[in-house]
C-alpha cells in the first residue's frame, strides 16, 4: 500500500490539506473515539483527467467534539484543466471556511452561506474560463450525531439505514425538469429519456448566480450504523441502487474497495471519474 499523497493549494491567502484520494486504500484515518469511520473510494475511470475531489475536515477528537466534521465532493466539469481547477477550489473553499467559521445552531443557514461563498471563490479561481467549466458539490456536516447538508448540481448525498439507501439530495438537472414535465402530463416518459439535453445541470458552483441549492430543512439524528455516502455521477450511473446496497454489507473499507470492484468490473468504455465517501456512525 502506498503513503497517502497530499498536496496544498491556496485561496485567499489561507492553505489547507486535502486528501485527494491518490493512495489505493479505501479507509481514511480516524482517530479511536471520534464517532465516525471513514471510508473513500476514487479512480480516474476511462478519462484522460480526474475532475472529481473530496476533503475531509481535520481529523482529531478534539475537533471533531468542538466543531464536528465536514465531508466535501465535488466533480468538475468542463473541457481541458477546468473541471479539475473548479472541483478542487470548491473542496478547498469548503475546507477553508469551515476551518474559520463557526457553523452554529442554524446549521443550514450556516451551510447555504458557504455554498455561496464557494460559487464566488471558484468563479475568482476560474477566472476568464469560468464560462467553459464548474463544478457540483455535496457537503456534509455531522455534530453530535446529527446530519445538515448542502448540495448543488448531480453529485449525490444518500443515507444507508437498516439496509435500505435513500437519497436525500435532488439532482439539479435538465432530467429532473423533464421529468416534471413527465409528470404533469406535457411529455411521454420516452420523450424524457430520449431528451439529449437531459444531463445538463441547471445549477452548479461556478454559474453566475446561484439559484438552486438544495439543503436539509432540519437536522436529521443518526444512530449507530448509520452511513452517510457522498457520491458521483460516476458510480450512480455505472450501478444499481441493490449494487451499492450489496457493496454496504461489509466494513467500510472493504464496502468501498467492494464499490469501485464493481464499478471496474463494468468495464464501460467512456467510464466517468468516480468518487464515493462514506462516514459510518459508531
Amino acid at each position: 500500500m502506498g503513503k497517502r499523497i497530499k498536496r496544498r493549494q491556496k485561496i485567499e491567502k489561507s492553505t489547507i490539506t486535502v486528501d485527494l484520494g491518490l493512495e489505493k486504500s479505501y479507509q481514511i484515518d480516524a482517530p479511536t473515539g471520534c464517532g465516525l469511520l471513514i471510508g473513500k473510494a476514487h479512480g480516474i475511470g476511462a478519462r484522460s483527467r480526474q475532475q472529481d475531489s473530496f476533503g475531509v475536515s481535520e481529523m482529531n477528537v478534539d475537533n471533531i467534539e468542538e466543531k464536528g466534521i465536514l465531508a466535501v465532493l465535488a466533480d468538475g466539469m468542463g473541457g481541458m484543466a477546468d473541471g479539475e481547477k473548479a472541483s478542487m477550489a470548491a473542496v478547498i473553499s469548503c475546507l477553508n471556511y469551515f476551518e474559520t467559521h463557526e457553523i452554529g445552531e442554524n446549521a443550514r443557514e450556516d451551510l447555504i452561506a458557504m455554498a455561496e461563498n464557494v460559487n464566488v471563490e471558484v468563479r475568482e479561481v476560474l477566472g476568464e474560463s469560468g464560462g467553459l467549466s464548474g463544478s457540483t458539490l455535496v457537503v456534509v456536516f455531522v455534530r453530535d450525531k446529527e446530519l445538515h447538508w448542502v448540495s448543488v448540481g448531480d453529485s449525490r448525498l444518500y443515507l444507508y439505514h437498516d439496509g435500505k439507501l435513500e437519497q436525500l439530495s435532488r439532482d439539479h438537472n435538465y432530467a429532473a425538469v423533464l421529468q416534471e414535465k413527465v409528470e404533469a402530463g406535457e411529455l411521454t416518459q420516452e420523450e424524457a429519456w430520449n431528451d439529449p439535453q437531459r444531463n445538463a445541470l441547471t445549477s452548479y458552483i461556478g454559474i453566475g448566480r446561484l439559484e438552486k441549492i438544495d439543503s436539509g430543512d432540519t437536522g436529521m439524528a443518526l444512530f449507530e450504523g448509520d452511513r452517510i455516502l457522498l457520491m458521483s455521477d460516476g458510480i450512480y450511473n455505472t450501478l444499481t441502487e441493490e449494487e451499492i446496497i450489496e457493496s454496504m454489507q461489509y466494513g467500510v473499507g472493504k464496502s468501498m474497495m467492494h464499490l469501485e470492484m464493481q464499478v471496474k468490473g463494468r468495464k464501460k468504455k467512456n467510464q466517468d471519474n468516480y468518487t464515493a465517501v462514506l462516514l459510518e456512525i459508531e
